[in-house]
């Protein structure tokens, strides 16, 4: 098997688990320490990460965009803690689960990247999709 397969995989099993586990963290009744417990340990993950393999971090370009997209990423993952206090999880994980086609629609209007026809019409799929589970 493929590695990007088994790491896609692995992906899929543990965004699953953390999404559940996060709806139970809701016990607490309080979204604050909901969001800092896990953001904690996200930065815990992150740090440990840094330290075993010890990469090259240059203040570069591309390091700023990283910087910027990590702001986006936290900002979104604020939302998403705040959508599920409220929302059921059964709904609200599969609606912010669609943001790719987000990226696509981005991609192509900024990154002059190229959708077909079949993918476009996943997209509009998944916007479907994203009204229904809406209502």
């Amino acid at each position: 098997m493929k590695e990007w397969i088994i790491y896609s995989l692995a992906c899929l099993l543990l965004w699953g688990l953390w999404g559940v586990v996060l709806k139970l963290a809701y016990g607490s009744g309080n979204w604050v320490q909901v969001y800092f417990a896990s953001a904690l340990s996200s930065f815990l993950v992150a740090l440990t990460v840094f330290i075993i393999s010890r990469p090259e971090m240059p203040l570069n370009r591309f390091t700023g965009l990283a910087l910027i997209a990590g702001v986006f990423g936290g900002l979104g993952y604020v939302a998403f803690i705040k959508a599920l206090e409220t929302g059921k999880a059964s709904i609200v994980i599969p609606l912010t689960a669609i943001y790719p086609a987000i990226t696509a629609v981005i991609a192509l209007a900024f990154l002059n990247e190229k959708i077909s026809f079949l993918k476009g019409l996943g997209i509009a799929l998944a916007v479907v999709a994203a009204v229904l589970l809406s209502l």
